[in-house]
This record gives C-alpha cells, structure tokens and sequence, in this order.
C-alpha cells in the first residue's frame, strides 16, 4: 500500500481509505467510476439475480435487466440474439459467461459481471470502446475482489 501511493507523493491512512470504499454507494459507482471516468456515457449497475437496478445514470432506464440477466445464463442465446437496452438493439461483438460486448451504429455497450451484479457501460459517438470496456471491467473487477 505505502509503495503504491508513495508514488503519487502520498501515502493515505489505510482505515480512512477503506471506510471510504465500505461506505460509498452504489450509485457513486456509476457517477463517479463509470461516467466520471469520461469513458462511458450511461451507466448502470444491475442485479445479476433478477436484473433489477442498484444504480443508474438519470434519465437512463434499462427495464430489460431481468431478460438481460437470462440471457447470461443462456450464451448460445446472448451471441445469436445482442441484447435491447432501453428499447436500443446492441448486436453481439462478443459474449462470453462473463462479458458481452455490443454495436448499434456509432454507439456501443459493454457488461461485465461479477457474482452479484452486471456493471453495464454505454459509450457514444467519437469514444473509444476499448477505454470503455477497461473502465467497466474496472469496476467489475473492483467488486469480484470485495464479494459482489
């Protein structure tokens, strides 16, 4: 820890840091990891049980989350069929057990999930989907590694 934030020029009191991440909320995932990384511009966190919504960008809706989270369970189907977010039809650029990655025009999708939830990122026009696709795998990744 000292030598990872020692680079920066700081080093923080670990209990702080950790409280921090116990106590922030789901909905600063998607404000501030997702879309403040600049990266993405809707974002949501969905559960991977029903597909209901923990956290989401205002004005964005996703009511497909429980047919979204069915079709995780079912790749042959998520690879064949894309998904609809919000009434927009993503087509399939790659699905796997874990990750899918989608196209409509100039716009695009990636969901990542963990063991509880699906972290979904929207990108749009002129944004680089690799740069999305790190940042929700990021956020993913950040929740596997705390039990979510």
């Amino acid at each position: 820890c000292n030598h990872f934030f020692g680079a920066f020029g700081f080093v923080p009191h670990f209990p702080q840091v950790f409280n921090f991440y116990l106590e922030m909320s789901w909905q600063a995932y998607v404000d501030d990891h997702l879309v403040g990384s600049g990266h993405v511009t809707k974002g949501a966190l969905l559960s991977a049980a029903d597909g209901s919504t923990w956290a989401i960008t205002p004005g964005f809706a996703i009511p497909e989350g429980p047919e979204i989270t069915k079709k995780f369970g079912n790749i042959e189907k998520l690879q064949a069929e894309g998904i609809k977010i919000n009434g927009e039809k993503f087509f399939t650029i790659q699905a796997t057990p874990s990750e899918f990655y989608g196209k409509k025009g100039a716009m695009g999708v990636c969901i990542a999930k963990s063991k509880q939830c699906l972290v979904v990122g929207i990108y749009g026009e002129g944004m680089n989907p690799a740069n999305c696709n790190m940042t929700v795998e990021g956020v993913r990744d950040y929740l596997v590694g705390t039990n979510y």
